[in-house]
């Protein structure tokens, strides 16, 4: 299990990337795990942020790129 430490600087990474441009799934994947972590570890917390409101598709469609929310943003900050 990854201490809290390293999964709030996973999430820096995802939260970093999407604040830059909307990104599809993929991609931010591939760029986090580039920066630090796993497939799995990325999964986990993109899965977290995405439940709790801090990214979430910038449209409705199936392949929709994914965005930072204001929340997302406040939690960056507070990173």
């Amino acid at each position: 299990m990854r201490s809290l430490r390293e999964r709030l600087s996973l999430a820096k990474v995802v939260l970093d990337e999407l604040s830059k441009q909307s990104l599809s799934r993929t991609e931010l994947g591939r760029r986090t795990v580039r920066k630090c972590g796993t497939h799995a570890t990325f999964e986990g917390i993109f899965r977290y942020l995405v439940q709790n409101g801090y990214v979430q598709k910038s449209r409705a469609q199936k392949r929709a790129p994914y965005c930072i929310t204001e929340k997302g943003r406040k939690l960056r900050e507070g990173i």
